[in-house]
């Protein structure tokens, strides 16, 4: 039997371990940290993550079933209808739930050094080593600073509202959960340009103030070539949206079968679309970046005067070429 070491217990790490329960490869996974989740963010998850992984009931906060989103202020669309397009989720609680599931070790810091595999320097047995230990994995330049506040505001539960601003390439977030709702922003800029930005969507009793990076870069090419990263330290974060953990259970499912199937990982994962919409996402981004403010308000533009349903379908990365060709015109093909 196959014995496989997986550093990180976040979305990938233990969906990575879920998928091959039961099979001929044995999975250990190791999370430095005292607990699963701990990590910031909105715990906002699109629709499709079922069709890989049960969401326990009790890990659901409430249902997505629409967007308010505004421009400098301005409310542009107040979207609901009846169909769920996402979840809030208790991440904490939904990977506890997950790493219930599967071996998963706690306060295990693990390195490597002369080709061994030492867990709290200690030598452990691997015939394999998967990398899904997040943004820690690599430098700041394949990253981006977040922050949000938690408050007591009190939104529509069933509502995620989102904030656009001409002079920022990202965005603002108003997002529910159990006692009040996560108020946040990131971008492409400094953490107190985003304070600054922040101010004006702060609503409520302040009850915390968090802070992390988000992978903006796109699949990390070197990474996907040495066929030993999933998730986020591979680079599954939708650049556009900073939507992680769907994109990196997807990417723990294609690992899973390419080690089931004896099958090369980098050319599975590539002939797959979640690859191509991450990409696509990254161009996005990277033109926005090269050509300043003015293509940063351009970019804003087109996707906020673009019909609501193919705006979500690009969030989602379920586009078609002809979707692009339809928001981007023939510049993003």
């Amino acid at each position: 039997m196959m014995e496989l070491a997986i550093v990180g217990g976040g979305p990938a790490g233990l969906s990575l371990a879920y998928f091959l329960r039961g099979s001929k490869i044995n999975t250990t996974v190791y999370e430095g940290l005292s607990d699963v989740g701990l990590k910031p963010c909105a715990w906002g998850v699109m629709k499709g993550i079922e069709d890989y992984l049960p969401i326990p009931k009790e890990a659901i906060i409430n249902e997505i079933k629409g967007f308010r989103i505004y421009l400098d202020g301005k409310l542009l669309y107040d979207i609901k209808g009846r169909e769920i397009l996402g979840y809030i989720v208790n991440k904490p609680k939904f990977l506890r739930i997950l790493g219930e599931k599967v071996d998963l070790r706690l306060n295990s810091k693990v390195v490597e050094k002369d080709g061994k595999i030492l867990v709290n320097d200690k030598e452990i047995e691997a015939d394999k080593v998967i990398y899904a230990n997040g943004h820690y994995s690599f430098k700041g330049d394949y990253a981006i600073p977040a922050i949000q506040y938690i408050t007591d505001y009190k939104i529509d539960p069933e509502i995620v509202e989102m904030y656009f601003f001409s002079d920022l390439l990202g965005y603002g977030w108003v997002f529910p959960e159990e006692d009040g709702s996560k108020i946040g922003i990131g971008g492409y800029a400094d953490v107190n340009f985003l304070k600054e930005r922040l101010k004006s969507l702060v609503k409520g009793k302040i009850k915390a103030f968090q802070g992390a990076k988000v992978a903006d870069y796109g699949v990390i090419e070197d990474r996907l070539s040495n066929g030993n990263y999933i998730g986020e330290a591979l680079g599954t974060v939708y650049a556009v949206t900073g939507e992680g953990i769907r994109p990196s259970i997807i990417s723990a499912k294609i690992m899973a079968d390419s080690l089931l199937n004896n099958k090369d990982f980098s050319k599975e994962f590539k002939k797959s679309k979640l690859y191509w919409s991450l990409q696509i996402h990254a161009k996005v981004i990277r033109d926005s970046k090269k050509k300043g403010t003015q293509s940063i308000k351009g970019l804003e533009r087109v996707l906020l005067k673009t019909p609501p349903e193919l705006v979500l379908k690009f969030a989602l990365g379920d586009f078609t070429k002809i979707d692009l060709l339809k928001i981007f015109g023939r510049m993003i093909i």
